[in-house]
């Protein structure tokens, strides 16, 4: 698995993932990918990035409670 960035916010079923420098989504990360916690369990699909192009947010749908993602590191 790869990281690809913390959640930063959650909101009506969906978080808000902080990518770094590292993270290039239109290279390396695409949309309708599945996201998965540090345990390999399935979180959701990034939804779409947004932002600046160097440090961009990623909208992901949730499938399960959200509230014990904020804070927490995601992979792909």
């Amino acid at each position: 698995m790869k990281i690809i960035g913390k959640v930063v916010s959650v909101s009506n079923g969906k978080l808000v993932v902080k990518t770094g420098k590292a993270h290039k989504p239109d290279k390396e990360i695409k949309l309708g990918e599945k996201v998965f916690d540090e345990k390999g369990n399935f979180v959701g699909n990034i939804l779409e990035y947004f932002g600046p192009t160097d440090n961009p947010f990623l909208l992901v749908s949730a499938k399960k409670k959200t509230e014990n993602y904020e804070g927490k590191e995601l992979f792909i």
